[in-house]
């Protein structure tokens, strides 16, 4: 049994989308969507259209979580009702077409046992491969720097001034040598739009990730805390999704001015959150 967990949040016709893909996969499998309090009744109409399918359950949260514990919710329920060898969970605006995806990934944890593995993640728009995300986490100065960066951008937030300032402060500067996405990689930073969590995660880890954020810096926190615990990340380029990017994010704030002032509030809660990580 693999478990897979997609996150919506008002973007119907792309969970739709996504969903029906995770449905065509050949394997044993249960899907679960978790409706982060959407507005407009769009979980309900997810639950009505799937109400006659075995293999989809639709769980209707009361609040919007935001991305991790939203995710959690759907990686409790899989943990607590089913026996997953896999857990998968996958932003909503992210499609599997390969129809071996599943053996694939059996495979390649035999092959070379992980606790998190990252796929060949490809954006079809504009032709980007974006796993691995980083080759390496950040350091604590980094993360002290990179806070102190935003309060200040925040503080004196005035969009038409600051707009090209903004972009910047989310822009990390590559590695020297980058690893290209066509060589596996071992215990880098993995990109948050799909994570596939193996036997080795799941009987350790109550929570998929550190239920302390709301949105932003995920996947640097799960690196950090996986590598705190001994766990293994893989990226492999032998397993492909593709990544349609910023559906839920980009219905909810339909102005840039406040989707980037969202982002800034978001990261630095999340960044708080790592850098308190990392003092204990």
């Amino acid at each position: 049994m693999t478990g897979f967990v997609v996150l919506h949040y008002l973007a119907y016709e792309m969970t739709l989308q996504c969903t029906e893909s995770l449905l065509g996969l050949a394997g044993e499998k249960h899907v679960v969507i978790v409706d982060n309090a959407s507005p407009g009744g769009s979980g309900q109409r997810l639950a009505q259209h799937f109400a006659g399918k075995a293999e989809v359950t639709v769980l209707l949260s009361p609040q919007n979580e935001g991305f991790a514990r939203g995710n959690n919710l759907g990686y409790c329920y899989l943990r607590e009702h089913f026996s997953c060898e896999f857990v998968v969970v996958l932003n909503n605006d992210v499609l599997i077409p390969d129809t071996a995806f599943i053996g694939k990934v059996a495979s390649l944890y035999r092959e070379t046992p992980f606790a998190v593995l990252g796929p060949d993640i490809l954006n079809p728009g504009s032709g980007l491969h974006q796993n691995p995300a980083h080759l390496r986490g950040f350091t604590r100065e980094e993360v002290q720097a990179r806070l102190e960066r935003y309060r200040k951008n925040l503080s004196h937030y005035a969009w038409r001034r600051l707009k090209w300032r903004i972009k910047q402060a989310f822009r990390r500067a590559p590695s020297p040598a980058e690893t290209p996405w066509q060589e596996a990689a071992r215990d880098v930073v993995l990109h948050g739009a799909c994570f596939v969590f193996s036997p080795d995660f799941i009987r350790v880890r109550e929570y998929a990730f550190n239920p302390g954020t709301f949105l932003f810096f995920e996947e640097d926190i799960l690196h950090y805390e996986c590598l705190q615990q001994g766990l293994h990340l893989l990226y492999s380029p032998k397993v492909q999704v593709l990544h349609l990017e910023d559906v839920a994010t980009d219905k909810a704030y339909r102005t840039n001015a406040r989707k980037e002032k969202m982002k800034l509030q978001e990261s630095i809660r999340s960044m708080e959150v790592l850098l308190n990580l990392m003092r204990r």
